[in-house]
C-alpha cells in the first residue's frame, strides 16, 4: 500500500514538473515570437507615401547640375516647408558633399530654427568650402541668436574668404533681427553678444542702456543707464554668462560680474595713456581658458574723437587684472573682431586676418 501511494505521488510530481516545463517553454516561444514581430516592425516600418515622396526629392539634390528634376525637387521641398526638415537634416550628414551643400541651401530657403544646430556643425566642421558657405547663408536666413558665436568665429577663423564674408553677413542679419525684437533701430545698437555656453543669453548695448534676454531674444529686460559710457564691443565669458567685458568708445575697458548691473574699470591695468581717450575695439575670451582675455585697443585724439590710432593687441591670463602685449598694430590695422584657437589669436581687420601666438 505504501509502495503504491509512493508511486502515485511520484507520477503526480512528474506531471506537475512536466506541465511547468511546458508552460515555461510555451512562454519562451511566445516571447520569442513577440520580440521577432516587434523587431520586424521596428526594422521594416513602412514610411508614409508623403515621407517617401520627400525623401525622393531630397535624393535629387545630389545632382551637381541644376537639372529640371533638381529644380523641380527644390521647389517642392520649399513648398513642403517644415515637413521636409527632418529629411534635409539627415542629408546634412551624407557622404555626398553636393547633397550636403544643396540640403543646407534648402534649409536656408525654409528658414527653420530646428536646423540651426545642425547647420552650425556644418559651418564649423565640414571640410568642403561650398557646404560651409551654404550653411552660413542658411544661418543668415534663420537668424537665430544661438548661431551668433559660431558665426562670429567663422567670420574670423575660416580659411575661405568667401565663408568669412558670408558668416559676417549672416552675423549682421541676425543682429538686425535681434535689434528689431528689442524694439531698437540697429543704427542705435553699439554691440550685441551671446554667451557661447548659454546661447539663450543675449546682451544688447544701446547708448548707455544694456538690454538682456534670457530666451534667445524673444523677451528683453532693460538695465537703464547701466553702462559706464558708449560701448564699442561686448564679450561674454563662455562658462559664466554673468561675467561680461565691455570695450568703451573713450574710456577703455570695463568688467561686470553680475550680468551688467555694476561695472569696474580695467583700463588702468593695461594703459598709461589718458584714460579718457583709450578705446577698446574688440574683445574675446578664450573658450578653452575663460581666464584668458584678449583685446585690441588704441587712442582717440581731438575733441571730436575723430582720429583713432590703433596701439596693439593685449592678452590677460587672470580675467583682465594684468596684461601683456601680443602684437603692435599699424595705423590702418583697426581690429573689429578677435578669436582665440589653439594658443593663437586671430584678429580681423578691414583687409586681412592677423595671427600671433599667445604666451602661456
Amino acid at each position: 500500500m505504501f509502495k503504491s501511494n509512493a508511486m502515485q505521488f511520484t507520477h503526480t510530481e512528474n506531471g506537475k514538473r512536466a506541465l511547468k516545463a511546458l508552460g515555461i517553454f510555451g512562454a519562451f516561444i511566445l516571447f520569442t515570437v513577440a520580440a521577432a514581430l516587434l523587431l520586424n516592425n521596428v526594422i521594416a516600418t513602412p514610411v508614409s507615401p508623403r515621407e517617401a515622396q520627400i525623401r525622393g526629392w531630397v535624393g535629387t539634390l545630389q545632382d551637381q547640375a541644376l537639372t529640371k528634376e533638381r529644380q523641380s525637387a527644390q521647389q517642392k521641398l520649399e513648398a513642403a516647408g517644415e515637413e521636409a526638415v527632418p529629411a534635409l537634416l539627415t542629408a546634412l550628414h551624407s557622404n555626398n558633399a553636393t547633397l550636403r551643400g544643396n540640403a543646407a541651401e534648402m534649409l536656408g530657403y525654409i528658414a527653420s530654427p530646428r536646423a540651426t544646430e545642425a547647420l552650425t556643425q556644418n559651418l564649423q566642421n565640414d571640410p568642403v568650402v561650398a557646404v560651409r558657405l551654404n550653411a552660413a547663408h542658411a544661418l543668415g536666413a534663420i537668424q537665430s541668436a544661438s548661431a551668433l558665436p559660431a558665426l562670429a568665429a567663422s567670420s574670423v577663423l575660416d580659411a575661405s574668404q568667401q565663408v568669412r564674408t558670408a558668416s559676417a553677413e549672416a552675423l549682421q542679419n541676425t543682429n538686425v533681427r535681434l535689434a528689431q525684437s528689442a524694439n531698437k533701430n540697429i543704427a542705435d545698437v553699439q554691440a550685441i553678444s551671446v554667451a557661447p555656453g548659454q546661447t539663450n543669453v543675449v546682451y544688447l548695448a544701446t547708448k548707455r542702456d544694456l538690454l538682456v534676454s534670457r530666451n534667445g531674444g524673444a523677451q528683453w529686460d532693460t538695465l537703464t543707464q547701466a553702462l559706464p559710457s558708449l560701448v564699442s564691443t561686448l564679450d561674454v565669458n563662455p562658462t559664466n554668462s554673468d561675467i561680461l567685458y565691455a570695450g568703451l568708445h573713450s574710456q577703455g575697458m570695463y568688467l561686470s560680474t553680475d550680468g551688467g548691473k555694476t561695472w569696474q574699470a580695467l583700463t588702468r591695468n593695461f594703459s598709461n595713456q589718458a584714460i579718457g581717450s583709450s578705446t577698446v575695439t574688440a574683445i574675446t575670451v578664450d573658450p578653452a581658458n575663460p581666464l584668458r582675455v584678449v583685446m585690441a585697443h588704441g587712442i582717440r585724439f581731438g575733441d571730436s574723437n575723430a582720429t583713432f590710432m590703433p596701439l596693439g593687441i593685449l592678452s590677460s591670463q587672470d580675467g583682465g587684472q594684468s596684461w601683456k602685449y601680443v602684437m603692435d598694430l599699424s595705423e590702418n590695422q583697426i581690429v573689429t573682431r578677435l578669436q582665440v584657437r589653439d594658443g593663437k589669436v586671430y584678429a580681423l581687420t578691414s583687409d586681412k586676418v592677423l595671427i600671433a601666438p599667445l604666451a602661456d
